[in-house]
């Protein structure tokens, strides 16, 4: 991934080096960005799977070229506010399939203002130039109504409602 500029944001690619930064603490992503970085920018759950990521850019090479997805910098205030993931869905023999996972995470003080929208929509444009890439899909909870009007948004489709997630999905074809 390279870094992305839309209207109101820099997206920077999450991979190794920043990956690493980030395990180390806000601090040190701070010093490695040159931006503000809020305490809460990333989730929890998110926060402790971090030092799992430089092993899976290891054994995927792609994933590693391409990182995690991207650190969400708001650019009037030079702020860390959120990220994108980007997750390649391997096959049975962990070959890439043309298919893509996507995810977003906008801190609470940042939510409401189209940063959610404007991220998504900029990393499924980045994906689709991608040679390989055919369908990028995503999962959020059903009752998250912010995140499912973020899917609508930006063009997906709900595909499947399971019973703890809602699967979206777009396909090259399809105009976002």
């Amino acid at each position: 991934m390279e870094n992305i500029v839309t209207t109101q944001l820099y997206l920077v690619p999450f991979k190794l080096e920043i990956v690493k930064a980030a395990i180390i603490g806000n601090a040190e992503l701070e010093k490695v960005l040159a931006v503000t970085v809020l305490p809460n920018w990333c989730e929890e759950e998110f926060l402790q799977n971090l030092p799992g990521i430089p092993e899976i850019f290891c054994k995927d090479p792609l994933q590693g070229e391409w990182g995690w997805g991207s650190l969400i910098i708001q650019k009037a205030e030079n702020t860390l506010i959120g990220h994108t993931m980007v997750k390649i869905i391997p096959d049975s023999t962990g070959s890439p399939t043309g298919s893509l996972e996507i995810g977003y995470f906008i801190v609470p003080s940042y939510r409401q203002q189209g940063y959610a929208s404007e991220a998504a929509k900029a990393t499924i444009e980045w994906a689709f130039c991608q040679p390989n890439v055919q369908k990028v899909t995503a999962g959020c909870d059903p009752d998250n109504i912010a995140s499912k009007r973020v899917l609508e948004k930006i063009g997906m489709q709900l595909i499947e409602s399971r019973e703890k997630v809602l699967v979206w999905e777009l396909c090259k074809t399809a105009t976002i």
